[in-house]
């Protein structure tokens, strides 16, 4: 079994924002050839009654497969969504754990293409998505370095620790 390399989460992003008061906070770490995140939404981001909102699991699917992109992109900063296409298999039902899971697909031109999958223990796929990335300015990268935060208790992929302070 490999070694859980974390990465960094951000203050106020709705989905890995520590200090985002109505955000998910969620975890993301890169095992093997997959960025992925153990994910377990409460009630209260639902659309139907004990049902995850369609929005959030887009959401999910949208931050993690950013993550691959830039884990296994060519690129050195983070990665935009410019395409992202999503598949709802089974609804997600709040209060249940899940994992979500991405792979990289290739590189064109600027562009990262990436998959994500949300699946339960038994590796049944409730949502699926595929998206195209590009590199975000070195620019946009110094405003948004200043957000990341790293946790002391966790080994990070080295392609993260340029950001660490």
């Amino acid at each position: 079994m490999s070694k859980k390399l974390y990465l960094p989460h951000s203050t106020r992003c709705f989905i890995c924002g520590s200090e985002n008061p109505v955000g998910l906070k969620h975890i993301f770490y890169v095992e093997e050839n997959s960025v992925s995140s153990d994910i377990f939404i409460p009630d209260g981001y639902n659309g139907f009654k004990d049902i995850v909102h369609g929005g959030i699991v887009t959401a999910l699917l949208d931050e993690t497969m950013g993550w691959n992109a830039f884990v296994f992109g060519k690129g050195h900063n983070l990665y935009f969504t410019r395409d992202l296409n999503v598949k709802f298999r089974k609804a997600l039902n709040t209060e249940t754990p899940y994992l979500l899971k991405t792979k990289f697909l290739s590189e064109k031109r600027m562009f990262a293409i990436t998959k994500g999958y949300i699946i339960d223990k038994d590796n049944n796929i409730y949502a699926e998505a595929e998206g195209k990335f590009i590199e975000i300015s070195d620019e946009k990268m110094l405003e948004t370095v200043q957000y990341l935060l790293f946790d002391d208790d966790k080994p990070y992929h080295r392609k993260t620790l340029p950001f660490r302070k």
